[in-house]
């Protein structure tokens, strides 16, 4: 068994004494066709995209489609960000009619459009206002609070513990952080020995987050920082398998990646849910940065990634994959093309 930090669970979260892989909030990856996706191959929790606070409290239809949880029976959360606090607690107070296990507050997102607005990882360099929406959050929600953090605004100004205490004292029910500052974005190596200290540092369970590829990574960041679970976001994305690798090394077994025919059939299946979920234009086009990373170094995934991305339609797409199923991926590259090894 791997190495975990005894920790003081929420009463109102029994299931989280088991629950040790998520899969994180993704805008454009992580609806619910994904999540089901994943979920036969270890997921234990997932999100759905990340939203708008302000989207959702000016009743924004494009907004709310993101919160596509209603009727799901396996765990799931809902993430939001925003920098006002009534604003914040509004939003929580609409999702309160919605269906969601936690209520997860955004503190790490590093994209310009988020932190421009003073939202995401912004407000890690203003804790008066963080702690203000966090006080607000967990006083409108009527479900658990959870928060996701990074290790600080820039090397200058790390302050993880400082965070992550004050979460814990607000009644957050656990505490994500991804082991970088929200100025190296997703450049840089995670680091894995804060993500270790915070472990320390707080009684609350802490998830960690940052260069889990595998399950021989996963392995190392558990034994490293005894954390109590890992969220995986990228690694996720054409890659639900991480779930399965992850799980076999919680349960002591060796990990087997997937051959090229279940690779086919659960991409199929992907495509024919996101059609299904999102209409035929937005649907196809959705699966497709999924399958640029599913097949990725095999030889001959170059073309057929070509050949998927030429395109117009779903069948089209499943029609190349069925192919790719019986006979194999293409064993040559057009002219300058680089084959994968």
């Amino acid at each position: 068994m791997l190495p975990r930090k005894p920790v003081r669970l929420d009463p109102r979260l029994p299931w989280l004494a088991t629950t040790r892989r998520f899969l994180s909030p993704m805008a454009g990856v992580t609806d619910r066709p994904f999540r089901r996706v994943c979920r036969p191959f270890g997921a234990d929790m997932g999100f759905c995209e990340f939203v708008s606070a302000a989207g959702l409290t000016y009743g924004g239809e494009r907004t709310w489609a993101l919160v596509d949880t209603d009727g799901e029976e396996d765990l799931v959360g809902v993430q939001i960000f925003g920098n006002d606090p009534e604003q914040m607690a509004e939003a929580a107070r609409l999702l309160m009619n919605h269906r969601l296990d936690v209520l997860d507050i955004n503190f790490g997102c590093p994209a310009k459009k988020v932190v421009k607005k003073c939202g995401g990882s912004a407000l890690l360099a203003d804790l008066p206002l963080l702690e203000s929406i966090v006080r607000e959050v967990v006083a409108a929600s009527t479900v658990p609070v959870t928060a996701k953090i990074r290790t600080g605004w820039d090397e200058e100004s790390v302050n993880y513990r400082e965070v992550g205490l004050m979460l814990q004292d607000l009644g957050v029910s656990w505490v994500t952080m991804h082991g970088r500052t929200r100025a190296q974005k997703f450049t840089g190596e995670a680091d894995w020995d804060r993500i270790a200290d915070l472990v320390e540092t707080v009684d609350i369970p802490v998830i960690g987050n940052g260069d889990v590829v595998d399950g021989a990574s996963y392995r190392r960041l558990v034994e490293h920082t005894r954390c109590h679970g890992v969220m995986i976001g990228r690694g996720a994305i054409g890659n639900p398998w991480i779930f399965a690798e992850m799980k076999a090394v919680d349960e002591g077994r060796e990990p087997v990646r997937p051959g090229l025919e279940e690779m086919c059939d659960v991409t199929v299946d992907h495509i024919r849910a996101e059609v299904a979920a999102r209409g035929e234009k937005v649907g196809h086009f959705t699966v497709r940065k999924h399958i640029a990373k599913t097949f990725r170094g095999r030889p001959g995934s170059a073309l057929l990634r070509k050949r998927v991305f030429a395109t117009d339609d779903s069948e089209s797409m499943i029609a190349i994959l069925e192919e790719t199923r019986r006979d194999g991926l293409p064993t040559s590259a057009e002219p300058g093309e680089e084959v994968a090894t």
